[in-house]
This record gives C-alpha cells, sequence and structure tokens, in this order.
C-alpha cells in the first residue's frame, strides 16, 4: 500500500505544469489476445513487447471500441464510440474507409492531437491511418504536426507483395505522395527511424507520437532480416519485425533521457483476422475474431507503461478500452475534455497509478455496425461480467443471426464463451434487466449524424504522385512513381 501511494504523489507531480508527460501509442494492426509471447502464445517471440509489460501494467479485459480498423482509430483518437462520428460502416454489418474514400473522420471531431497542442505538445502520426485519405481527412488536418505512413491498409494498394492490381500503394510524407508503390520491405525499419527523428528532435519538448503499425495486417510483409526466422510462420516474422521496431523506440527514449517522463500504451486495432488462416493472429482461449463482436474480435491485448510511476509487472483484470487513451492522455496533461459532446472514454490513471484502482465503466456498448431499418448496429453489451448478444455472426458465417432470446454470458467463468447461462434461470433475468436498461439509456444519448462510409468511393479522390505516370511508365499501373518496388525483393516460403 505505500508502494502504491508513493507512485501516486509522484505521478501527481509528473502532470503538473513543471514537467507534463509525454505519450507514445503503439498501435498493432489485426494482432490478436493470444498473440504477444506475454499473453501466452507458444512459439511466437515478443521480447520488447514483454519487456513493456515487465515494466509497466498488463490488461486481461482491454476491449477495442470496435471488430474493425477504421472505426476502432476513430474512436482512440476522439475517445467517442465509432457510432457517434459516423465511422460504424456503411449498414449494419460494419466495415472500413476505402481507397477512394469520399468520406472521413469528420473534421467537427476533435482528436487527441488538437486539444494537446494548446499545451505546446508536438505532435506526430507514423504508420497506418486509414481515416480518410482525402486532404482535410489525412493527419496533418487533424492536429498532428507531421505524418509518415501509409493512408490505409497495406493490401488496399498494389505492391510487390500483393495481387491487387489497382492504385499502387502509395506512402506519404506529411500530405505528399514521396513512393508509390511502397516498398514494403523495408517501410517497418522506416517507422522506427522516423519515430527515433521525431524523438531527438523533441527530447527537450513534449510529445505525443502515434506509431500505428501495419502489422500483423496481411500481406505479412518483412525485411531480409526478419524473413524466416519465426517457428510461426511468416506472421511469426511479422510480429518478430514489429516487436523489434518497438524496442529500437524504446531505446530511443532511453537513449535520449526520457524515459521515466514518458507514458506508453500498446494495444491493437482489433482481434485477428481469421479468414486468412496461418496469414492471420489467434484470439487464444477467445472465441472468433476481427469482423465478429465475440470476444475474440474486440478483447486486445493492452499494455501501460511508465517507469517510475506504475508499479512494474502488475497484471490487471479491470475492464478499460481503447478510447480510454482519449481521456487519460489529456488528464495527464492536464487538458480538459470537449464538454459539447458524449465522450466514452474513462480515465485509466486510478488503475495505473493505484494496485486498488477500479474501472469507471459499468457497461461497453459493443456494435457491429451502423443500424439500418432492418436491423440494429448495437450488437453485444456487457455489464459487469455479463455479456449479452443481440445479433451474432461468424467470421465463416457472415449472416446476421438476430438471437431471441438473446444470449448471455458470465465471462470472468467463461471467457471463451462457451456456455450461455439459461434463459429461463433467475441469473439470466437479472443480469438482462441491467443490460436492458443500460442499452437503452446508452441508445437515448445517440444522434442521427452523416454515415461517412456510406459516402463511398471516388477515383477523383484516390492518392497519386503524378497523374500522368502513364506517359513514363506504359507498362505499370497508373499512379506509379517507383516501378522498382514492383520488383522489390520479397521474403518466400515458408507460409
Amino acid at each position: 500500500m505505500i508502494f502504491a501511494v508513493l507512485f501516486v504523489v509522484v505521478a501527481f507531480r509528473a502532470t503538473s505544469s513543471v514537467e507534463l508527460p509525454n505519450f507514445v501509442v503503439l498501435f498493432a494492426d489485426d494482432m490478436g489476445a493470444g498473440d504477444p509471447s506475454v499473453y501466452g502464445h507458444p512459439t511466437i517471440r515478443t521480447p520488447n513487447i514483454d519487456q513493456l509489460a515487465s515494466d509497466g501494467i498488463r490488461f486481461t479485459q482491454w476491449y477495442s471500441a470496435f471488430h474493425v480498423c477504421s472505426p476502432s482509430r476513430a474512436a482512440l483518437l476522439t475517445g467517442r464510440l465509432p457510432i457517434r462520428s459516423g465511422c460504424a460502416g456503411s449498414g449494419p454489418t460494419g466495415g472500413v474507409f476505402i481507397n477512394t474514400a469520399v468520406g472521413g473522420l469528420p473534421t467537427n471531431e476533435t482528436t487527441i492531437p488538437q486539444l494537446l497542442k494548446p499545451k505546446g505538445y508536438a505532435t506526430a502520426a507514423v504508420g497506418k491511418w486509414h481515416l480518410g485519405q482525402r486532404e482535410e481527412f489525412l493527419p496533418t488536418s487533424r492536429g498532428f504536426d507531421e505524418y509518415f505512413g501509409i493512408p490505409y491498409s497495406d493490401d488496399m494498394g498494389a505492391s510487390a507483395w500483393t495481387s491487387e492490381t489497382g492504385i499502387p500503394l502509395p506512402l506519404l510524407h506529411n500530405k505528399t505522395v514521396i513512393e508509390q508503390p511502397t516498398n514494403l520491405g523495408t517501410l517497418t525499419q522506416r517507422y522506427a527511424d522516423y519515430c527515433h527523428d521525431f524523438i531527438e528532435r523533441n527530447k527537450d519538448n513534449h510529445f505525443f507520437l502515434y506509431m500505428a503499425f501495419s502489422h500483423v495486417h496481411t500481406p505479412n510483409f518483412v525485411s531480409k532480416k526478419f524473413c524466416n526466422t519465426s517457428v510461426r510462420g511468416r506472421y511469426g516474422d511479422a510480429a518478430s519485425e514489429m516487436d523489434d521496431a518497438i524496442g529500437q523506440i524504446m531505446q530511443s527514449l532511453k537513449d535520449n533521457s526520457i524515459d521515466s517522463r514518458t507514458i506508453v500504451f500498446f494495444t491493437s486495432d482489433n482481434g485477428p483476422w481469421l479468414i486468412r488462416g496461418l496469414q492471420g493472429g489467434s484470439a487464444g482461449l477467445l472465441y472468433e475474431g476481427k469482423t465478429t463482436t465475440w470476444e475474440g474480435g474486440v478483447r486486445e491485448p493492452g499494455i501501460v507503461r511508465w517507469m517510475s510511476h506504475i508499479e512494474p509487472g502488475r497484471v490487471s483484470h479491470e475492464i478499460v478500452t481503447t478510447y480510454d487513451i482519449f481521456s487519460t492522455v489529456l488528464k495527464m496533461a492536464d487538458v480538459e475534455e470537449p464538454k459539447d459532446r458524449v465522450i466514452d472514454g474513462r480515465d485509466m490513471s486510478p488503475i495505473l497509478l493505484d494496485v486498488n484502482g477500479k474501472t469507471s465503466h459499468d457497461c461497453l456498448f459493443i456494435y457491429k455496425g451502423t443500424p439500418d431499418s432492418k436491423l440494429t448496429g448495437l450488437w453485444a453489451v456487457r455489464c459487469g461480467a455479463f455479456k449479452a448478444h443481440f445479433v451474432t455472426n461468424t467470421h465463416v458465417n457472415k449472416t446476421a443471426v438476430v438471437q431471441n432470446p438473446p444470449l448471455l454470458y458470465q465471462l470472468e467463468y467463461d471467457p471463451g464463451e462457451n456456455f450461455p447461462i439459461s434463459s429461463k434461470s433467475p441469473e439470466y433475468e437479472e443480469a438482462m434487466t441491467i443490460i436492458e436498461a443500460a442499452k437503452k439509456k446508452h441508445e437515448a444519448t445517440l444522434s442521427l449524424v452523416p454515415n461517412q462510409m456510406a459516402m463511398g468511393g471516388d477515383e477523383k479522390y484516390k492518392l497519386c504522385c503524378d497523374q500522368d505516370s502513364k506517359q513514363r511508365y506504359p507498362e505499370y499501373p497508373a499512379c506509379t512513381c517507383n516501378p522498382e518496388n514492383f520488383h522489390a525483393w520479397k521474403c518466400g516460403n515458408p507460409v
């Protein structure tokens, strides 16, 4: 208890105006709850992620805001469920922004970096964006000082690693396409190098660094250094390469003597892409994965590290979410949350800084998509230990199945959702009374907003390094400025 109190006191001093902390968000893509070795995977090796857990706190009940990437990212940056920003998919089954998207994260949504700017924070986004590729939606229009990365998923453009034949995969610096197609084999190291440079340039300033990896989304590209190095195959290679980049970023903090004043978050956008077979990850004992509202689709690995502030080596079973990062960062930076909108995130610092800290979430509302006249978008609700499924599907059978009565699970007993509670039991009636009341109260807070993903796409909004590239490279797709990257080195077998 003395130890816990000491950490709270030190943390309070660190959030004073004298020394505000830095923030680093390490965001994996499609990594399952069972993939990091510290979460029990028997053959994937992630020593640097494991070290984050040894140095900080590892959560066993960390939830994403959504089961696929664009909505999850919108929630992280705004602290709001994606249904509130119109980013929950074009219909009840969800979706993401396409590579010619008309819509994006709405400009009236307020992001973490926008709120940190008045405090003097330097801000950078590195890696996958996927919240709209039009200029007004790119990171440097949404509060970030600088951006280096791919504006959407690595399989949404032609490259040496994909069979895609459309728009070559672009790499951006700020708002300019600097390479097209991207050489994926060198990309992760370039991400790490950019992060190192940003940290070096801002070591005497306060900063917010959002590092959104393309790993471990398919295709599982890797550099020569990591090709065929994991007994888990190509997926394990990709996980190892991401883990190595994380290690380099952490070393940059140490080398610049800012380790103890930097809070590091690590999690994933959604569960593993099981339809990809061995190219996808594992949710461990949790059921299902990406594109579903079962636990395997939305419960993620989650670690927070703050040297000299968070007691090292802790494991927490408290319920927290990715959109809690929003509220936690603002609290630690002494910034008020917006008062003109509903914020779904909760400050998790009481859990981080006190071994007896408890969750502020009574219930979690797990959306599959945007409702229409035929089907709800809110497919599951968790209140306390109980989770109700009102509609379900699987990655194999994508058809929506309305559950009447709803399926109910006690997740602390049954995290794998194997044994539904009898709808005739008193336990079921009591839990569902609470869940139904919470669901009704939540739905009353929703407002009708433009559906960003239903706006579709338009070729005029594609990112292109040179609209006349066919004159120079007639044998390559339009918008090719780096034809050599179509023939770049690529890791061979095994799968």
